[in-house]
C-alpha cells in the first residue's frame, strides 16, 4: 500500500490498527497467468437463510457472491444480533452482530448488511451451506487474478459522474462518489459497492465512498482482517479491522 493511502485509513475509517502491506497478490505458492479479456461468468443464483437470493459470478477459480451479504440468521437458523440504535449494545457486542447504515433498513438492497467480525466467524455460519466468507487467502487469489487496477476492474459502474453515462451515471444510492480518474469499469462483474462502515463504538461513516470487506481471517484477540476499496483509489488495500467494526461481507466457494 502507498504511503498515503495510510493516511486515508487512518482518518476516513477511524478507529482501527492499520495495515500498510503490498500484501495482495496469489494464494501462496502459486503463479497466476494474466487475467484473460473477457472475464465477466455468471454462476448460479444462491439463497440465504432469509430466502434472500443472490447473483453470482465465477473469477478464476473462484465463485463469489456478486452482491453484499444481507441476510439478518446465520445459517443454522438463529437470529443474528441487531443492536440498533444502542451504541453500547454494539460496542460490547462479543457473539455476532450486524447493523443496517444509519440504522436505516432501506440501506438493505442497496449496500446489504454491515456484520461485526463476531460474525463472520461464528459458529452458526454467516454464508448459505457450501459457502463461506472469503478469508485472506480467497481475497490474495481474487487481487492476484484480476491484477493491475484490480479496485477499479472489481467496483460497480455506478458512480457520480461515470464516463459510462447512462443509468452509470448517477447520484443515487447505490453508488461510488465521483473522482475524475479513477472509476469503476466491473470487469469481472463483481460489482463492489461502498456500503461505508460502522465503528467499533457504534458510529457510521463513509457509505458512497469506501467499500469495506471483512475476511474470515483473524490478526490479534482485537483485529481481523479487512480488504478495502476507494472512490478515489485505483487498488485494493488489506488492513487490520477492530473486530467490533461493522463491514460488508462477500461469500465465496470454490468454483465446480
Amino acid at each position: 500500500m502507498k504511503k498515503r493511502n495510510c493516511f486515508i485509513l487512518s482518518s476516513l475509517i477511524g478507529l482501527m490498527t492499520v495495515s500498510c502491506t503490498p500484501d495482495r497478490g496469489q494464494r501462496t505458492g502459486e503463479t497466476l497467468e494474466p487475467a484473460p479479456e473477457t472475464v465477466a461468468v455468471a454462476g448460479a443464483p444462491v439463497s440465504d437463510a432469509d430466502g434472500n437470493v443472490y447473483t453470482t459470478v465465477i473469477i478464476g477459480e473462484l465463485e463469489w457472491m456478486a452482491e453484499n451479504l444481507k441476510t439478518t440468521t446465520y445459517s443454522n437458523g438463529t437470529p443474528i444480533a441487531y443492536p440498533g440504535e444502542d451504541m453500547g449494545a454494539w460496542s460490547n457486542n462479543r457473539t455476532g452482530a450486524y447493523a443496517w447504515y444509519n440504522n436505516d433498513v432501506g440501506s438493505k438492497e442497496d449496500y446489504g448488511a454491515l456484520y461485526n467480525w463476531y460474525a463472520v466467524t461464528s459458529p452458526g455460519g454467516l454464508c448459505p451451506g457450501g459457502w463461506r466468507v472469503a478469508d485472506r487467502e480467497d481475497w490474495l487469489y481474487l487481487t492476484g487474478y484480476v491484477g493491475d487496477q484490480m479496485g477499479n476492474k472489481l467496483k460497480s459502474r455506478r458512480q457520480v459522474g461515470s464516463p459510462f453515462g447512462g443509468e452509470y451515471d448517477t447520484m443515487e444510492h447505490p453508488r461510488w462518489e465521483t473522482f475524475s480518474v479513477n472509476y469503476g469499469t466491473d470487469e469481472f462483474g463483481f460489482g463492489a459497492l461502498p456500503g461505508g462502515n460502522r465503528h467499533g463504538t457504534g458510529t457510521f461513516v463513509t457509505r458512497g465512498a469506501n467499500a469495506l470487506f471483512w475476511s474470515s481471517s483473524e490478526i490479534s484477540e482485537e483485529a481481523g482482517y479487512g480488504w478495502y476499496m476507494y472512490h478515489g483509489y485505483y487498488g485494493v488495500d488489506r488492513g487490520h479491522g477492530d473486530k467490533r467494526a461493522g463491514f460488508s461481507v462477500r461469500c465465496v466457494r470454490d468454483a465446480d
